[in-house]
């Protein structure tokens, strides 16, 4: 019964949301949440290059051409993005790419053998915190700024949505590889004493509305103009 109904999802939802959805697509992005892999240690790493890897065996990859733009579209472009940029000090946000770019490598030899661009990008879509720079003792860390949401939770403290938190996210190695073969770590608040709250993996409430420049309403980002240009850029040209 449990194989009937599996083979029955893959009929009835799988193929059909493959067949009317992604193969009509020509760019693709492909939101990767890597901070809570990097938590999880090297195991989870190398799961999380297999599963990118196996991605793109669902995609049509390949360099467009006129025909197939008509008739079977394939995906020219695609952008690998470490989601959450916004939890982490922009000084590791290269970091980051390089280590989400080390994930994807074999990803991107099977895509560029097909003529496909590949990038790889460290963004937040909404920007929840802010940065700045905390003492503790003698050194001033490069900390992050922001108001959990209700309900949420470091160790004892449940926060109100009110109350904002100054946090030292964590260091990541300037080698990617040590993430891979277990020899770095993500060093953030996990080696502070006990009894030091780590606010890490928050869930931060968005910040207020800001005006742009026409006076319209605007969330602060971190490059998402990068990725869309990535994107879309040749065809606003």
């Amino acid at each position: 019964m449990m194989v009937r109904r599996y083979e029955a999802y893959k009929d009835v939802v799988v193929r059909p949301f493959f067949r009317d959805h992604f193969a009509r697509l020509d760019r693709q992005i492909v939101l990767v949440d890597a901070l809570a892999a990097f938590n999880s240690g090297p195991e989870a790493l190398h799961d999380l290059e297999a599963a990118l890897a196996g991605i793109l065996d669902c995609f049509r990859v390949g360099r467009s051409t006129i025909l197939s733009s008509l008739f079977r579209p394939r995906i020219d472009r695609i952008l690998f993005a470490a989601t959450k940029a916004d939890h982490l000090h922009h000084q590791s946000h290269d970091r980051l790419e390089a280590v989400l770019r080390r994930a994807v490598t074999r990803a991107v030899a099977r895509a560029e053998a097909t003529g496909a661009t590949i990038d790889v990008v460290a963004l937040a879509a909404v920007r929840a915190t802010r940065e700045a720079q905390v003492q503790r003792g003698r050194d001033k860390l490069p900390s992050i700024l922001g108001t959990p949401s209700p309900g949420e939770r470091a160790g004892d403290e449940i926060f109100d949505g009110n109350t904002e938190v100054a946090t030292f996210p964590g260091d990541l190695p300037d080698d990617p590889e040590a993430l891979f073969n277990g020899g770095g770590a993500f060093r953030g608040l996990s080696s502070a004493p006990a009894d030091t709250a780590d606010f890490r993996f928050l869930r931060f409430r968005p910040p207020p509305l800001e005006r742009d420049g026409q006076g319209e309403p605007a969330l602060p980002h971190i490059r998402l103009d990068r990725a869309l240009q990535f994107l879309i850029g040749d065809k606003l040209q």
